[in-house]
């Protein structure tokens, strides 16, 4: 978050896109925060620190948790409770290189970013090798994103925009394993 908050300028001139084009996850609670920071009459540091070493620490976080867990008036009403589905490739979602091809994947999580655009995050499964390869992410329109259910396996279409990909079309749902195989 810390060095997001110079990004976040530059992102609300931009209607909430990063320079990639792409939707800024939270941008209400983005919209929030920089409204709140402007209007601090005080000078406001911020600081990251790994970890919870020290008993302060420790009470700031059992203290967020729970107000998280609490809720209240201001609740992000984006997130909905529900089953947690986990990515079979290790690592981070990174962004889908789309190059117009099909590939096919296993959704494992998606979410709204906007009224007209959804992320989703999913694994690439090669069927050459029988293997999952990768864990990235695309926007998908929200009429196909309902069509992708968690791991469950699709072949679908992707834009031409390596900066910007986007699932265009779902070409029809296939047999993948549920699990990663040696």
């Amino acid at each position: 978050m810390k060095d997001n908050i110079i990004r976040a300028q530059s992102w609300r001139k931009n209607d909430w896109r990063n320079l990639y084009g792409e939707p800024v996850e939270n941008s209400d609670l983005w919209r929030s925060f920089l409204s709140a920071f402007k209007n601090a009459s005080m000078t406001v540091h911020f600081e990251w620190t790994p970890g919870k070493k020290t008993p302060i620490l420790r009470e700031i976080d059992k203290a967020a948790k729970t107000a998280a867990k609490r809720g209240g008036t201001d609740i992000d009403r984006g997130f909905k409770s529900g089953t947690v589905a986990r990515s079979l490739f290790p690592g981070a979602a990174t962004r889908f290189v789309a190059t117009g091809q099909t590939a096919v994947i296993r959704p494992y999580r998606h979410r709204p970013i906007k009224k007209s655009e959804w992320k989703v995050r999913f694994n690439v499964f090669s069927e050459e090798s029988g293997k999952y390869i990768a864990s990235c992410y695309a926007l998908v329109s929200p009429e196909l994103a309902t069509g992708l259910h968690r791991q469950h396996g699709y072949r679908v279409r992707f834009n031409n925009d390596p900066n910007y990909p986007q699932i265009v079309e779902l070409v029809e749902e296939v047999s993948i394993p549920n699990r990663m195989t040696p």
